[in-house]
């Protein structure tokens, strides 16, 4: 029968009505479900009313969720509970905690476990769990916020869907070549059938951490939404199910058993001109294990855990988990004050003042910055738009940032900043006058701070009617690159002045190190050791080829000479003598001839050494290795002895310091774990009678000194 108009136009709105009250009735959904009350310490479990099963990681008695064995253990209830189990259709893994998704596995029981076989059959625990994941038959969805490292990647891979939110904080990544192991919990095997063996390995092999847009752009996550739209969007990929990411047709090809090999071997070429095999194994593992299993079979993760057993026990991983060690603890520095910079004034826009001008405005601070000079102002904002460009990449952050940097000629900023940093040329007069300027103007809560490299705090503050708001925050070039800011306390710098220090640093993702009021403070003291030696060695006769070559031998990044072409021999020139002391005269004459000449290094196209199209042209020449070993070893020396001065100077006041100083301060090789730690493994009466020479004194003056007896 046919329904009259009327009835047709009521249909037709009772219909409109349907639809508005169900789309009405999914956003009132309320977010949370009813708590599943099940006693485990480390998870929750909520189901909502889509019958979605939240499985909530909030690890007690943490400020971060990590994959300790205990979360593991619940872990794998909770998966073998979901067996079977029609009543779901789905499972959402998700942080209780604001701080992030997961951080990585628990890296003081990695560190803690000496057997290879214990640590293959944790692996293999962990592999296990994360199968069962991907092997349910409801979807699971790896909801992201904020940082999803190591074990927590690996476990979002195991998830068939994986959503990230788009803010700073989400970063993603599988950073353990850092430790000289790989991923053990599947994370190398699905890493490459996820993004293919190119794009795969890559990812692994670089370590690197990438933000949710990168990310998805190169397939790691299936889609990206604001922190609001994180649980909507999680239960849209569960009740629609979207195709699964799957190995592309050229994936499969590289696959093949025959392929394999011609491409892992590129790779591990290219890996050869950027680490040593027997310095750092674990990225050769890594294309090895593929090489010979690939990662489509089962074999895989076999491979993998036991690749990461053998790896665990050799010395780089040890060094290295050391390391990791030292970066935590200098992250634990001023953790106990709740201290955040909201506006910092910053006086002196030239190369320094103004890349910690940019590098705090990318680190969403508030800046003005001062200087008389609108050219240096000018330079400073340009500096810091390609910073932003470089680090946020997305147009609204970078103009946000922009917005953030005030140019501030007249100082206007100092009256409301929470800390002002004099970034000025060192010259102890004009800082006299800025710091006279700044506590007449300064807010009474202010914190003061000055970036000299080379002047006595003690000095500096003599101007000051209250000297204990100074205190030094010495960063080093280049600001963006270098992870180390050395936190200055002077004479008269009161102790919660340096920690709120401290905590600035951390704020703006720097690692801060306590060191006293000395000539050089501890990073310049040491490596100008380095410098003095490699001088010493080229007016000696010696080959720019051979003393490099000593300098990457040690463990340095790259050899002394490399690294002054690399600055610039204007600047190296200018610091030294503030490096080296009263042993730089003979060094001055030679930087000063060659920047007269015109020659200051990759800049010029010549310094020590020729460029071509900015790529150095090394000299065709043989090198004696012997020769080049006795050169390693006075570099050592140098800067062995400056070390210890430091340790008897009390700049610090223990050997980690030191470590962590050489490592994130000047480069040193991290794989040896730092430079007193690699002294530590050398014969001891044959060191003290190395240094004794070296210092020209004998050995029981060595062997009594206070740093001595502290290394051993």
């Amino acid at each position: 029968m046919e329904c009259p108009r009327g009835g047709k136009r009521l249909l037709g709105w009772a219909r409109r009505i349907t639809i508005v009250l169900k789309h009405l009735n999914y956003l009132t959904e309320k977010k949370e479900g009813e708590k599943i009350k099940v006693n485990y310490q480390h998870w929750v479990l909520e189901e909502d009313a889509h019958h979605i099963l939240w499985v909530g990681l909030d690890v007690a008695d943490s400020a971060v969720n990590m994959l300790s064995f205990a979360v593991l253990k619940e872990l794998t209830e909770i998966v073998e509970s979901l067996k079977g189990n029609t009543s779901y259709r789905g499972v959402v893994l998700i942080s209780n905690k604001p701080s992030g998704f997961i951080a990585g596995a628990d890296v003081r029981e990695i560190a803690a476990v000496e057997d290879a076989n214990a640590a293959v059959r944790h692996m293999q625990q962990a592999q296990t769990v994360f199968s069962e994941i991907e092997a349910l038959p409801i979807p699971s969805v790896a909801a992201i916020q904020g940082f999803c490292l190591g074990g927590g990647m690996e476990l979002a891979l195991a998830c068939h869907y994986r959503i990230a939110t788009d803010d700073r904080q989400t970063m993603l990544g599988l950073p353990e070549v850092k430790l000289g192991i790989h991923p053990g919990f599947g994370g190398s095997v699905r890493a490459v059938r996820l993004l293919g063996p190119i794009r795969g390995l890559s990812f692994v092999l670089e370590g690197r951490s990438v933000d949710a847009i990168t990310a998805k752009r190169m397939d790691l996550v299936d889609e990206v939404a604001p922190l609001r739209e994180l649980r909507r969007a999680a239960i849209y990929y569960i009740q629609h199910k979207p195709k699964v990411r799957k190995p592309s047709l050229i994936s499969k090809l590289l696959e093949i058993s025959f392929i394999r090999p011609l491409l892992g071997s590129l790779i591990k070429k290219k890996l050869a001109a950027k680490v040593k095999i027997e310095q750092y194994p674990a990225p050769y593992a890594v294309v090895d294990n593929w090489i010979n299993v690939g990662s489509l079979a089962e074999k895989a993760f076999a491979t993998e855990a036991e690749s990461v057993g053998r790896l665990l026990t050799t010395t780089t991983c040890r060094n290295l988990l050391y390391v990791f060690s030292l970066q935590e603890k200098l992250k634990g520095v001023g953790k106990e004050v709740n201290f955040k910079v909201q506006h910092i004034h910053v006086v002196g826009a030239g190369v320094m003042g103004g890349d910690i001008a940019a590098w705090c405005a990318v680190q969403g601070i508030k800046v003005t910055l001062q200087d008389p000079s609108t050219k240096a102002l000018g330079s400073a904002v340009a500096r810091t738009y390609d910073l932003a460009k470089k680090h946020l990449k997305q147009a609204h952050l970078v103009q946000a940032t922009l917005d953030r940097l005030c140019p501030d000629p007249e100082g206007a900023g100092v009256a409301q900043a929470d800390l002002i940093l004099e970034a000025a040329v060192e010259n102890l007069a004009l800082k006299h006058d800025i710091f006279k300027k700044i506590e007449a103007n300064a807010r009474v809560d202010a914190v003061f701070a000055t970036n000299t490299s080379s002047l006595s705090l003690m000095e500096i503050a003599s101007v000051l009617s209250q000297p204990e708001r100074l205190v030094g925050i010495h960063f080093f070039n280049p600001v963006s690159r270098m992870p180390l800011v050395e936190v200055v306390r002077g004479k008269y710098t009161d102790k919660m002045i340096a920690v709120y220090a401290a905590a600035f640093v951390k704020q703006i993702k720097k690692l801060p190190l306590l060191v006293e009021d000395a000539p050089r403070f501890l990073v310049n003291q040491i490596i100008g050791g380095y410098f003095t030696e490699a001088f010493k060695a080229l007016m000696a006769g010696d080959s720019m080829s051979v003393i490099d070559a000593a300098g990457r031998r040690l463990g340095m990044p790259m050899g002394p000479l490399e690294l002054c072409d690399q600055v610039g021999l204007d600047v190296c020139l200018a610091v030294s003598s503030h490096l080296m002391g009263k042993e730089a005269e003979s060094a001055q004459t030679l930087l000063r001839s060659k920047v007269e000449k015109g020659e200051l290094g990759r800049k010029t196209q010549k310094g020590f050494y020729a460029y071509a199209k900015g790529e150095m042209v090394r000299p065709k020449e043989t090198i004696d290795p012997q020769k080049t070993i006795a050169l390693e070893r006075q570099l050592f020396l140098g800067l062995f002895n400056r070390a210890l001065l430091c340790l008897d100077e009390a700049i610090v006041n223990n050997l980690e310091w030191v470590d962590a100083g050489s490592i994130f301060g000047f480069g040193f090789a991290p794989y040896q774990g730092g430079l007193l730690h690699y002294a530590k493994t050398m014969n001891q009466t044959e060191l003290a009678k190395a240094l004794a020479a070296y210092r020209n004194v004998n050995v029981q003056a060595i062997e009594t000194s206070s740093a001595w007896q502290l290394l051993w």
